[in-house]
């Protein structure tokens, strides 16, 4: 795996790397992640282990009109700034609470391909909240969806001035709607739509082995 070499952001130390699709990651050093389950395996023991998300990085042209997104709409907080970056959070959740705005004025757009990231997703309760935020959302003049059925959840997509794509998922129905939670993940599970494709669906995808 190349990485690069330990460096410090915002007082937390990090590792720079790039995953086999050459998408550039970082493993960071967050006492605000201890509380979450580390994910352990016979090699990697709890201390090393990762244990979830901590921020998402949009690389953008211009900041301000995204970040008037997040603070206006999102009830995000401007924090701390490093040269390009700028940080907000929120304290509505406990963890993976960290968006950074990198101000490239000269960057390209980005593209779709493997490993990249389709959206940054954002988490509300029910449909209620997620219908609250799309008037606030149209009241800014930017195009949304309308409510989409996932079948485990419902969601909206917009793209932010930025050009990242935004998506709101609600909490409900969950994915215990069609399997119990003790045994959840163990099958593959598709929306109907899908069902009469499940043979073919299920000769493409990889094995996954529980390690």
């Amino acid at each position: 795996v190349k990485h690069g070499d330990i460096t410090e952001r915002f007082g937390a130390k990090l590792l720079p790397f790039r995953d086999p699709d050459g998408l550039q990651l970082e493993l960071l050093e967050s006492a605000g992640e201890a509380s979450l389950k580390p994910w352990e395996t016979t090699e990697i023991k709890a201390d090393a282990a990762t244990r979830g998300f901590h921020s998402v990085t949009l690389t953008l042209n211009q900041v301000r009109p995204t970040a008037t997104i997040l603070t206006d709409i999102f009830g995000y907080k401007s924090g701390e700034q490093s040269g390009n970056r700028h940080r907000f959070t929120t304290d509505a959740i406990d963890h993976a609470s960290v968006i950074d705005l990198l101000e490239e004025p000269t960057a390209g757009r980005g593209r779709g391909a493997a490993g990249t990231n389709h959206h940054i997703a954002f988490r509300v309760k029910n449909e209620e909240v997620l219908m609250a935020f799309r008037e606030k959302i149209e009241r800014k003049g930017l195009d949304i969806t309308p409510k989409i059925d996932r079948d485990y959840f419902y969601s909206l997509y917009f793209r932010e001035p930025g050009g990242v794509l935004f998506e709101l998922a609600t909490d409900n129905p969950g994915f215990t709607r069609d399997e119990p939670l003790a045994t959840l993940g163990s099958a593959l599970k598709l929306p109907a739509r899908y069902e009469n494709s499940r043979s073919q669906i299920e000769q493409v995808l990889p094995v996954i082995k529980d390690r």
